[in-house]
């Protein structure tokens, strides 16, 4: 569900860049999302986790104009290239265009990939890394999982 969540986010985040900022009526947004096949639930995670970001920045995420210059992007070591797929790497550039992740969170989910151990890492595996690393806060996440136990209130480890 979780990576349903960030490709709802990317969705959104093109939208709201597409648009210069302004974002349309909230409920025609999660009705054409459901429509695209997204359930209410995985609709409404990625909204709340917009908003709260949206709240706790204080500024706007996406300038009403664009940058006179662009950020440098982080060049992968030679080892970092043999594992990490072009597609993997340009999901990860993506994210940080769209303003969903920072440099820092970028260097974790690169290392992340790197401390798996796998041989090679695709686009839906960095798809899974980049869900744990922005959908959770201090190692635990916060997404309602449908196989949780109904009594325990405590965040889930995704780690």
């Amino acid at each position: 569900m979780s990576e349903k969540v960030m490709e709802i986010l990317v969705l959104l985040m093109q939208h709201m860049q597409d648009e210069q900022g302004h974002f349309d009526d909230i409920s025609d947004v999660s009705q054409n999302l459901t429509g695209q096949g997204y359930t209410q639930q995985e609709v409404t995670t990625a909204l709340t986790w917009l908003l709260e970001r949206l709240q706790e920045q204080a500024e706007p995420m996406i300038a009403s104009t664009p940058p006179i210059t662009s950020r440098p992007n982080r060049i992968l070591h030679a080892i970092e290239q043999l594992i990490i797929s072009p597609e993997a790497y340009g999901y990860l550039i993506q994210l940080r265009d769209l303003e969903l992740l920072d440099d820092l969170q970028m260097e974790t989910m690169i290392e992340r990939a790197m401390l798996t151990g796998a041989r090679h890492i695709s686009l839906n595996d960095m798809k899974s890394i980049a869900a744990s690393v922005l959908l959770s806060q201090d190692g635990t996440t916060w997404l309602p999982f449908p196989d949780a136990p109904d009594d325990t209130n405590e965040p889930m480890s995704f780690n």
